[in-house]
């Protein structure tokens, strides 16, 4: 599943890229680019633009007109709208700055781009694969944030199965 994402949405982005989405994401792209851009991927266009919505669906386009103020009542519309999984994998993660692949790196590879802390730690480390980019990552602390915002948009999508997050 492939997305297109308004300027609007940029959090969004972020976490759909962080579950392992592609998604394009351009908070300049007039609304004439992310309809071409979602027709020629066969890509889902998220909005929060009522007007480009409805531009969509006169096009034949899959939209979703994303309601809520919050990330995890987005991203919990998401998994009751069209099915996403809420379930972050490193293996097929992306970046979430420019949602490129990212790659195991070791911890030594790691050694000027991550604090002295976070390295000693942690043990596992991947870096964006995009060079324009570069940024690494780590499952530090801010995990706990991550796994509490998933499992409460599991909870606004459906409430009986919250628990399996």
């Amino acid at each position: 599943m492939r997305f297109v994402v308004d300027g609007m949405l940029g959090g969004l982005a972020r976490w759909l890229r962080m579950l392992g989405y592609e998604t394009e994401y351009d908070s300049k792209a007039d609304d004439n680019t992310l309809l071409e851009l979602s027709k020629r991927q066969e890509a889902f266009l998220l909005t929060r633009d009522e007007e480009l919505y409805n531009r969509a669906r006169a096009k034949n386009i899959n939209s979703v007109l994303v309601t809520g103020e919050k990330e995890e009542v987005r991203l919990g519309q998401l998994v009751k709208t069209l099915g996403i999984s809420l379930e972050i994998n490193m293996a097929t993660t992306r970046c979430p700055e420019c949602g490129s692949d990212l790659r195991e790196i070791s911890r030594e590879s790691a050694l000027n781009t991550v604090p002295a802390k976070s390295l000693k730690l942690y043990d596992k480390f991947w870096r964006c694969t995009n060079t324009g980019c570069g940024k690494t990552y780590w499952v530090g602390s801010h995990w706990k944030q991550i796994r509490h915002s998933l499992q409460e948009a599991q909870r606004i999508a459906s409430p009986e199965r919250a628990t399996r997050c």
